[in-house]
């Protein structure tokens, strides 16, 4: 009888014999089947019918089969306005589809020997240290693409954060909570793609930035690519994020955030995307040219580490997380996928290497599953297959679940847990002052006549008491909303002065402990 775990390993193995048995070589992939002569028929009408059924803004696609792109489009609107319409040049932020972007730049260096996927980063940057002490002092980078540091996420760390760089993220990691092992369970974590940013300038002498673009971005032509939010709010023909609060569109201004980086910083048009899967299917060369090795490629494709416990559905196969992809498969076929959710954007790109076909989905919504729904359907078409209608039933499971809502709000388990009856410890004017973690940095509570306020990085908002000396953040601004419902516990020491608070900024570590400094 096959055990669990002997499962388990069947299919990471079939998955690794997949990503290394085709590309081993310069021959170009095979193409079983590819789509049918109408498989593009009617594609703009259902593309546009799923954006309106979806309420989604604006949205870009592009399909690739056989080294070819064979589709590319633009659908409704880059605004909330809707007065300005989306083509395949509006620019949208790629957010974690940077990261296979990243890995493809760290391969680059590995082909040249300059950088190694199993040595330790500190060979590169020689001040790294992490709080869990020596045990991580091997932690590689193909450890830090493939999310099995140890490290927790510690996201609120950067957003929003203008000052904040990857030297300067060195300088706190030795205070940020590990929560698990190294290389014991899959975390995603954006601060090993910043830090691997930071190692490919420690051994090219220039910013990553001008790196990809020497190396990558100029090579593919993807000249409508920028590499930061102010630069895109500079195009004139770029998409505005959104998000949706009691079923009305809200914009959400372009966030800027430096130490992003190689996690999630490139910004392009969906033409420019195309060019990146054509890459993706080629095994790594672009015009006749060569930019990745077949070993690398293979590489960045390998299943390293499981990335969820039990599958979505019985026909679903656990996922598995690569070097800045995520690996698992499609209707018997290996699939590499990545996608993203930043700043009201939602793209997603996804290939099917042994069927030499991709596509690339740009969604300017933030958190929202259209990507995911469509695709399905889609792959289907490049595979020649009858659309097995996913979005169809994505929708209809939606409007079952709004139906029940609107039935049965559900209740606000918040509120129910507030102890009624209570009062701070102290006048609210003894709780303003600056509050420090050596990993988080600084957090401000204010005072004003209508009560406390606290900022955390560039995100300010009003604290609202709940009970004791607890009080909670909220923002109405929704570009801010990974900060609000914080919970500040603040704690008192002998002598019985305000000595700090604690924040659970991260539910797999302990809460942060700030003290208080001013």
């Amino acid at each position: 009888m096959t055990t669990r775990r002997h499962a388990l390993g069947l299919v990471a193995g079939s998955l690794v014999a997949a990503t290394r048995g085709w590309a081993q070589t310069d021959a170009p992939p095979p193409a079983p089947t590819g789509p049918t002569p109408d498989a593009l028929t009617g594609l703009d009408a259902w593309l546009e019918a799923q954006r309106v059924d979806w309420r989604v803004p604006g949205l870009a696609v592009a399909l690739v089969k056989d080294g070819r792109v064979i589709y590319a489009k633009g659908f409704g609107f880059r605004d909330a306005a809707q007065t300005q319409s989306v083509d395949t040049d509006t620019l949208f932020r790629g957010a974690s589809t940077t990261k296979a972007i990243c890995a493809a730049l760290v391969a680059m260096l590995v082909d040249e020997g300059k950088l190694a996927w199993d040595a330790p980063v500190v060979a590169y940057i020689p001040e790294l240290r992490f709080a869990g002490g020596d045990e991580y002092r091997s932690v590689s980078l193909r450890d830090m693409l493939s999310h099995r540091t140890g490290l927790a996420r510690h996201e609120l760390l950067w957003y929003h954060n203008q000052t904040l760089t990857a030297p300067g993220l060195v300088e706190r990691l030795p205070f940020l909570e590990m929560s698990a092992p190294l290389r014991a369970r899959y975390q995603y974590n954006n601060l090993m793609y910043a830090l691997a940013g930071l190692a490919i300038e420690r051994v090219t002498g220039q910013n990553w930035q001008a790196f990809a673009k020497a190396r990558l971005f100029d090579p593919l032509g993807m000249n409508r690519v920028n590499l930061s939010a102010p630069e895109m709010a500079q195009d004139a023909n770029h998409a505005i994020g959104h998000t949706t609060r009691a079923r009305k569109l809200l914009p959400m201004p372009l966030r800027h955030d430096p130490l992003l980086g190689l996690a999630g910083a490139v910004n392009a048009s969906i033409t420019e995307y195309a060019k990146w899967v054509q890459l993706q299917l080629a095994q790594g060369q672009f015009g006749g040219r060569r930019l990745i090795s077949a070993a690398s490629m293979a590489a960045m494709w390998e299943p390293l580490i499981l990335t969820s416990e039990t599958p979505r559905a019985p026909d679903f196969q656990r996922g598995h997380y690569g070097l800045g992809w995520r690996i698992d498969r499609y209707r018997d076929t290996l699939r590499v996928a990545h996608g993203g959710d930043l700043n009201g954007f939602t793209p997603r790109v996804v290939l099917l290497p042994q069927a030499n076909a991709g596509l690339a989905i740009m969604v300017n919504h933030g958190s929202h599953p259209f990507a995911n729904a469509v695709t399905p359907d889609l792959l289907d078409r490049l595979l020649g297959l009858p659309p097995g209608d996913n979005s169809a039933r994505a929708i209809a499971r939606r409007n079952v679940s709004e139906a029940a809502e609107a039935r049965s709000p559900r209740p606000d388990t918040a509120a129910e847990k507030i102890i009624p009856g209570t009062r701070p410890s102290r006048p609210l004017a003894a709780y303003a002052g600056t509050y420090r973690h050596a990993g988080y940095g600084d957090m401000t509570v204010g005072h004003a006549a209508e009560g406390l306020t606290v900022r955390y990085n560039d995100m300010p908002a009003t604290l609202k008491h709940r009970h004791f000396d607890v009080f909670e953040a909220r923002t109405e601004r929704p570009e801010h909303d990974e900060f609000n419902g914080t919970r500040l516990v603040f704690q008192g020491d002998e002598a019985g002065t305000l000595a700090g608070f604690t924040a659970a900024l991260d539910n797999n570590v302990r809460p942060i402990s700030f003290s208080r400094i001013a």
